[in-house]
This record gives structure tokens, C-alpha cells and sequence, in this order.
């Protein structure tokens, strides 16, 4: 994952060379393989460039060619099929590197250009001659761009630190981002970041920007992917095969050592073993984590999913696997160091370890299947809604009785799972709140550990919730627009900057989401009575015919484990707040919630409360390194 940035002043005044520089110190602190900064006139870029695919190693960012000049962190997927189009230097291929892909493909197609690209992307190209600057992000936003923008200059880049080490950008903290943080402990936001004046520009989007004006332009829709219809359903297996088999070998691309999140499930498993199978082709090994805390009891039905990790491990004789758990005194080191502002608020700690021991062995590449259960694995909620709002009440009844004889639950359940769809945007947020009451009124409390300007204005914030929609294709889409997926994409790129991580996701390869949103609704239902048909037929040759078509357990246990690590993070965040000199914001009342964990029985906390309280803690202690770094 390369790093860049870029100043355009606008106004026609010369970079000033010191602001450049301070941006270059702040982004350098990671040590990148090579550093180049490109400044003429008013327009400034930097790449900080971190070798990783193999052609990259022949590159020189900034590029400038004739009158363009490019700074990007790309992977271009589909340069074979480029190849046949652009005008390329005359090299072997694996001499040419991303590069020169993306500007030839500007050079050919101008700002309609990432259209024609496969990948993940994001560059930015001054063009002098039209004196303006285009910037694009990849279709699915895996990687990012942010800007700070004036009428008098431009600053944009891929990693928010950057912009800190800029003395004239203001660091005032956006407080909408903060209540829907303290809230929700997650921020799903397409533009939004921790502050008001820095923003991101949104997937599959382009801009414009010269000294008079910034265009924003939509290239790309989810919503406008092509209808597919096969003869047999032997045939959209084949040809999901096929797409989920070059995009993984797609993503192996790398001269370094990859890693694989594997917690025993349909969608990282799969990958970890295609992976690890064509890997051992090139005689390279395939290093996989279970996501799952190593747990206390190993034969309890609800931990089938850390077994069945380990048996594919074993399985597989290129794969190494490790297991882990992490404690405690970890979670809280994390809580305490990390900076939810500048890395993300996808907090899963054992992600912090699996970044650590990766970046030990030099591995540059983690793959995941993040991204899968909301599209090509999606279980098929909301299908018989569906059917019944378009008025095909014989077939949803049939419907109906198949999932009731395969998911075991009640008609009253059952049906309150279907017809809850039905509700209003109003009354579904009137249920919600009765079915929740209990934790509510005792989650109110959450609001005296904040000052008594931004308790005021928590109240009158208005919560922001995946809408209840009725059909597959409908669901899947307000998932995916959200920016549910986007919120963890984000965060771990953020965080993998530092160690020189790049993420890297198969089931999100826009060929992948375009097939999941284009084919008929009824296969993401339950066939043969199964769950998750589809996936599971895709990827059977791949895993033991039992771990395929395991029923997925609940994670009761699991959830508890983890309750019970976080009652004693707070423990141990009790004990400490007293040696710790909390500086004063206009958010958090550090004394009051002092006060409160010395009074509450931590044990007695419901699951919810404690998150809340380690959402504030978290936003203190990433104002704390704010101030004490910027």
C-alpha cells in the first residue's frame, strides 16, 4: 500500500516548499522503499512508494509523461486486456508497472478512464496542459482518497496523518462523526470523517478539480450491473467459479509474503486454500490466523467454526496456521494507543496482532473474505418479503415452509421475520426501540461521561440505520450503499499503512458484486433446503464436504468470551485512570466517568453499556494524541 498526496494551490501562488515538507515528514514516518516528491509551480506530488507487486519495483512515482503527471496507490487487475488497447513502453510485461496502465489508459480515454479499469485504485494526474487535476477512486472503494479543498487550494491524499503534519489545515474535530461514533462504535460515512475540514471522496467517483471549479462525477453503479440469466443452475456455478478463481489469483500478485484471515467460515476458507493451492505452485507458502480467540473449551458445538480452521489447516500442506488470543492487557494497550481519528474505528484487536507478526515476516498482502455475507454469500434474508410485496403470496407460502422446516423456528418467529419488513421507516423505529427498552433505559446513562454542551447535542442527534427493505437484491444494495463494507475497508487500510500491510479482498472484486447483484434472487434462497446454496456449490471441491454444509452455529459463547475480556479491559482501564493526566475537550467529561467506574459493578454491565464506554474512552484517548502529536 503506497502512500501519496498532492497540493494544488488554486489561487496560481508557487508551493510553498515548507508545507510540502511537513506533509513529507508526517507520511515518511512509516519508512516507504522509495520517496520522491514532484513540484512545479503551484502543483506539488508525492508518493511514498511501497514495492509489492513485482513490477513495482520498476517504478518512479511521480511519473510525468509528456504533459501528465501521476502519483497514485494502485493494482491494476486486468492489464492483459489493457495491454491489447493502450500504447505501452517496450518492455516485457512484467517490466511495465501499474503505472504506466493508468496513464496510458488517460491518455486514451481522458476522464473516462476508470471505467475501463479492473482493481484497486486510487491516483491522481495533473494534466498542464488543461491545467487541472483528476482524481478517481477503484468502483468498490478499497482504496482511499481524502481531500481538504478551499477556494484557494486543493490537498488530497491516502492517508489522513498526511494532512496533520500540514500547519494550515485546520485539526477541529467534526462533532456529527463523534455522536454517531459514541452511539453506534463504528462510523459509516461515504464522505464524513473525524474532521470537518477533511473529506473523502466517495467509491467509484471522480473529480475535477481547477482553479475554478471541482466536479464530482459517478462513473460507476452497483444498481446498473447487467441482468445475468443462465439455462441451468449448473452454470452460474461454473461461472462464479470462474470469476472467483481470477480473483484470487489477481490479488497473489505480490514478490512478498501473504497472509490469510481464516475463521473456519464459507468465505475466508475458500480463499486461504485456492490461495495456499497456487502458491504452492511458485513455492511459496500461504500464512493463515483464525479470527477466532483461541478458545477455553475446544469441543463445544458453538467453537466448530476454530476447529474447522484448524482441519483445513492440517489439510493443506502448503498453509501455515496460527492460532492465537489475545488478553486483556493487550485490548486495553490497543484502547489506550489507538487513534480511532486517523485509523480507523474498525477496532477487532487480533487484527492489531495479525498486522504485527505479518509485518515480522515481511508479508505485504493479507487476503480476506470480508465483504462476502452482504453480497455473493448472502443468506437470503428478506427474500419472502420480497415475493409478498410483489404480490406472489402462493410462492411465498412455499417459500415459508421451506425455511421453517429447514431453520426449525416457529410460525410466530418466523413469521414476525418476514412481516417485520413491512413496517414503516417510523414504526420500525418505534419496534426497535420497544425491543430494546430494557437496554435503552439502562444505555441512558452513557451520556454523563460527556460534557454538558455535547450531551445536549447527543440527544438531538439523529441515529443513522440500514433501512428494513423487502427483497435480496434490495437488501444487498442497502448494505452495500450504507457504507457498512466501506467502514472496515477503510480502517484497516488506515491502520495498515504503519505496517506496510495492504488488504486484499476476492469476494469484492467488482466482477464478483456485479454477477451477485444480476442474478436471479431465488439462488441466494434456500435450495435443497440449504443455506447459502450457491457459495457453498462454488467452493465445494475446496473444504471437507461437512464443513461446507455446516449450519452455522450460535455465537453465544463466542459473544460471551469476549464480554467477559472486556469487563476486564475495563477493570484494568479503572485502575489506571488515575495516573493518567486526560486533557480537556469539548466531548468527554473524563472526571464523570472516573467517578462512575469506581462506583459501578463492572460484572453487573450488560454487553452494550461496556461498549459504550469503551467508544468514550477511545475518543479521549485519540484527542489526547492528537494534541500531544499535532
Amino acid at each position: 500500500m503506497s502512500g501519496f498526496f498532492g497540493i494544488f494551490n488554486r489561487n496560481g501562488n508557487p508551493i510553498d516548499k515548507n508545507i510540502a515538507g511537513e506533509m513529507l515528514e508526517t507520511m515518511s514516518s512509516w519508512e516507504p522503499d522509495e520517496s520522491n516528491l514532484w513540484i512545479d509551480g503551484s502543483i506539488a506530488l508525492r508518493h511514498a512508494m511501497l514495492w509489492n507487486t513485482p513490477e513495482s519495483k520498476y517504478e518512479h512515482l511521480p511519473m510525468q509523461k509528456d504533459t501528465y503527471v501521476l502519483t497514485m496507490d494502485a493494482r491494476i487487475d486486468n492489464r492483459d486486456e489493457l495491454a491489447k488497447e493502450l500504447t505501452l513502453p517496450d518492455l516485457p510485461m512484467g517490466e511495465i508497472g501499474d503505472s504506466e496502465f493508468i496513464l496510458a489508459a488517460y491518455e486514451k480515454w481522458g476522464e473516462e478512464c476508470p471505467k475501463h479499469l479492473l482493481g484497486d485504485f486510487a491516483f491522481a494526474i495533473w494534466d498542464s496542459e488543461k491545467e487541472q487535476l483528476f482524481c478517481a477512486r477503484d468502483h468498490v472503494g478499497i482504496k482511499s482518497l481524502y481531500f481538504f479543498c478551499t477556494d484557494d487550494r486543493f490537498i488530497f491524499s491516502n492517508d489522513i496523518l498526511s494532512f496533520l503534519g500540514c500547519s494550515e489545515i485546520p485539526k477541529g474535530l467534526d462533532k456529527n462523526t463523534i455522536a454517531f461514533f459514541i452511539k453506534s462504535n463504528y462510523l459509516h460515512s461515504k464522505q464524513a470523517t473525524f474532521f470537518e475540514s477533511i473529506k473523502k471522496l466517495p467509491p467509484a467517483m471522480s473529480m475535477i478539480v481547477t482553479k475554478d471549479k471541482i466536479n464530482e462525477t459517478t462513473y460507476w453503479s452497483l444498481e446498473k450491473s447487467p441482468i445475468i440469466h443462465y439455462k441451468t443452475f449448473g452454470e452460474y456455478v461454473e461461472q462464479l467459479r470462474k470469476l472467483y478463481d481470477d480473483a484470487i489469483e489477481v490479488r497473489l500478485r505480490t514478490d512478498y509474503t501473504v497472509g490469510s484471515h481464516m475463521s473456519g467460515g464459507i468465505d475466508s476458507s475458500p480463499i486461504a486454500v485456492l490461495a495456499s493451492q497456487k502458491l504452492h505452485k511458485i513455492e511459496k507458502p500461504l500464512y493463515t490466523f483464525n479470527w477466532i480467540d483461541i478458545p477455553e473449551d475446544k469441543n463445544k458445538y458453538e467453537y466448530e467454526a476454530w476447529n474447522f480452521s484448524r482441519r483445513i489447516a492440517a489439510g493443506e500442506e502448503n498453509i501455515i496456521h496460527e492460532e492465537f488470543k489475545i488478553d486483556p492487557a493487550y485490548i486495553e494497550q490497543c484502547i489506550r494507543t489507538h487513534n480511532i481519528f486517523t485509523q480507523g474505528t474498525m477496532y477487532y484487536w487480533g487484527e492489531n496482532y495479525i498486522q504485527c507478526q505479518m509485518k515480522r515476516m515481511n508479508a505485504r498482502v493479507i487476503l480476506s473474505g470480508w465483504g462476502g455475507d452482504e453480497l455473493i454469500s448472502y443468506n437470503g434474508y428478506s427474500y419472502i418479503s420480497g415475493l409478498i410485496s410483489q404480490g406472489k403470496i402462493f410462492t411465498a407460502f412455499y417459500y415459508l415452509l421451506q425455511e421453517k422446516k429447514y431453520l426449525s423456528y416457529s410460525w410466530k418467529k418466523l413469521l414476525k421475520r418476514t412481516l417485520i419488513n413491512f413496517l414503516s421507516p417510523n414504526a420500525l423505529k418505534v419496534f426497535r426501540k420497544l425491543r430494546n427498552y430494557k437496554s435503552n433505559y439502562r444505555n441512558a446513562h452513557r451520556y454523563r461521561y460527556l460534557t454538558k454542551e455535547f450531551e445536549s447535542f447527543m440527544k438531538s442527534h439523529k441515529d443513522a440505520e440500514i433501512p428494513s427493505v423487502r427483497g435480496v437484491r434490495k437488501n444487498q444494495l442497502a448494505q452495500y450503499n450504507f457504507g457498512h463494507i466501506q467502514h472496515r475497508i477503510e480502517s484497516w487500510a488506515l491502520m495498515g499503512q504503519s505496517n506496510r500491510i495492504e488488504y486484499r479482498y476476492p469476494l469484492l472484486d467488482k466482477r464478483i458484486i456485479e454477477f451477485a447483484i444480476g442474478i436471479p434472487e431465488e439462488l441466494f434462497f434456500l435450495v435443497e433446503c440449504k443455506e447459502r446454496f450457491l457459495i457453498k456449490m462454488t467452493v465445494s471441491d475446496l473444504l471437507p464436504s461437512d464443513i461446507v454444509w455446516f449450519a452455522k452455529p450460535s455465537e453465544t459463547k463466542i459473544n460471551q468470551s469476549l464480554e467477559k475480556d472486556y469487563k476486564n479491559v475495563l477493570k484494568i482501564i479503572r485502575s489506571s485512570m488515575n495516573k493518567i493526566d486526560y486533557k480537556r475537550n469539548s466531548y468527554i467529561d473524563y472526571e464523570k466517568l472516573k467517578a462512575d467506574l469506581n462506583k459501578i459493578e463492572i460484572d453487573r454491565l450488560e454487553m452494550r453499556e461496556v461498549e459504550k464506554i469503551v467508544a468514550v474512552c477511545l475518543v479521549q484517548n485519540s484527542y489526547d494524541i492528537i494534541k500531544e502529536n499535532f
